[in-house]
């Protein structure tokens, strides 16, 4: 049976490991349209990952993502994580006010355009993002698979026998 005490420094090296690599993963450049663009708008997700513990019965179950606390970033960081499958209806549409200010942020607005007018703007994006759905970065998981890779046969085995592991995402039901 694992102690947390005593193998914390170990799971904790780790852990800031994992993190690291997934900010690294965020910050990484992607190719759309023939254009290299970069996946961080305001850093809000890459600052707020983190990692924590908690018993499970017998084991140590370690947590990688974002706080319970955050719903706001916890379900952004599900939808970057996994992707979101299309979907027709209008209720399962991501919000329009966030996209509203995105668009607001990277100058996608005509000067002078009116406020109505880049409502309605937002609004279609929304649409589209719901029915085409996006796909997802995988920044965490392929974070954690490197870095337990990198690690040394015995504290995979150690890991594997010992820990659950969890990425602390929204689970949902129009995330891949």
């Amino acid at each position: 049976m694992a102690s947390l005490a005593e193998n914390r420094e170990i799971l904790d090296a780790f852990a800031e490991r994992v993190i690291t690599s997934a900010r690294a993963n965020l910050r990484k450049k992607r190719q759309i349209r023939g254009r290299s663009v970069n996946r961080i708008d305001t850093g809000n997700l890459r600052d707020k990952l983190t990692w924590g513990y908690f018993k499970r019965g017998t084991k140590i179950l370690q947590w990688f993502g974002v706080p319970a606390n955050d719903t706001a970033t916890r379900n952004y960081a599900d939808v970057i994580e996994k992707g979101r499958t299309p979907n027709n209806d209008p209720l399962t549409w991501p919000p329009v006010s966030p996209i509203y200010r995105w668009m607001e942020r990277k100058g996608l607005f005509e000067p002078g355009e009116k406020e109505g007018r880049k409502w309605w703007q937002a609004s279609r994006m929304a649409e589209k993002i719901g029915r085409r759905g996006i796909v997802g970065i995988f920044y965490m998981r392929d974070a954690f698979q490197t870095e337990f890779r990198k690690s040394g046969a015995e504290f995979r085995e150690f890991y594997t026998r010992e820990i659950l592991k969890q990425l602390r995402l929204k689970a949902d039901k129009y995330i891949k």
